[in-house]
């Protein structure tokens, strides 16, 4: 069930993606109700990322959840703020270079102000720019290694939810995602996903997974309809660890070296 990870072939972790949109014909079914999780979700604990200095976004977030999903227990967990905190290197570098994620990234030549060339769109691939984490880019990564640490040591999976995830959207299928449809989706997802042993399954996308692979090849016959298998993922808005999965990336993050997301 590994997946070849294009640019970090060290972490063979099965990550898979949900399929948020569910297909038409399955759609006219009866939806779960929010207030109720099946036996997939059931002791599945939720932690709820966010920076105190912005308790806005913490209320907006508690408050979506509270009545869409009254369900789930999210605890708060405080983001290491890269603007006040102190962030150890040996578990955040401060820089990262853009090898890796030229495989997926399209970088373009730079030039100074006066025209003169400073980086090549090849220098990005080989030997890669080294770049400074931003503040907010170090904060993030830190925060979601805090996170890996507790996943580590929990006896089942862990949702982690950014504090600017929506549960409310128009669906490319028709009608509106709510809280009901979360949770139906996720109950399929979470058995799928514990069938294939995964390590990590996203619920936020963007990037490329079987379907839309960019450098991986896609298997043939019928698409699961639920999850596909993640190449590389743009967003850790929501997903879902599992404690071997988040002791696989801690065991690589000497230090995390890339941006969240890309890293893993």
């Amino acid at each position: 069930h590994s997946s070849e990870v294009v640019g970090n072939p060290q972490l063979n972790a099965p990550s898979l993606q949900l399929q948020v949109t569910m297909p038409r014909e399955r759609s006219r079914s009866p939806r779960a109700s929010a207030t109720q999780a099946g036996q997939s979700l059931a002791g599945l604990s939720a932690l709820l990322l966010g920076l105190e200095r912005r308790p806005d976004r913490r209320k907006r977030c508690e408050d979506m959840l509270a009545k869409e999903v009254p369900w789930l227990k999210a605890e708060f967990f405080r983001a290491s703020d890269g603007k006040l905190d102190t962030i150890p290197d040996d578990e955040v570098a401060k820089t990262w270079n853009t090898k890796n994620n030229s495989l997926y990234g399209a970088y373009e030549d730079v030039h100074d102000k006066d025209g003169k060339l400073l980086y090549s769109a090849q220098d990005f691939s080989d030997p890669g720019v080294d770049y400074e984490f931003s503040p907010g880019e170090r904060g993030c990564a830190h925060s979601h290694y805090r996170m890996w640490q507790h996943a580590a040591k929990a006896e089942g999976p862990t949702l982690i939810l950014e504090d600017d995830v929506q549960f409310i959207f128009e669906r490319n299928c028709g009608g509106m995602s709510n809280g009901s449809t979360f949770t139906a989706r996720l109950e399929l997802g979470m058995k799928e996903a514990t069938k294939k042993e995964a390590d990590v399954l996203y619920l936020g996308w963007s990037g490329h997974r079987d379907g839309n692979y960019k450098h991986h090849k896609s298997t043939r016959g019928r698409k699961n309809p639920v999850v596909r298998k993640a190449e590389y993922v743009w967003t850790t808005v929501a997903y879902v660890i599992w404690p071997k999965g988040a002791k696989k990336l801690l065991e690589k993050a000497k230090p995390l070296d890339q941006p969240v997301d890309n890293f893993m």
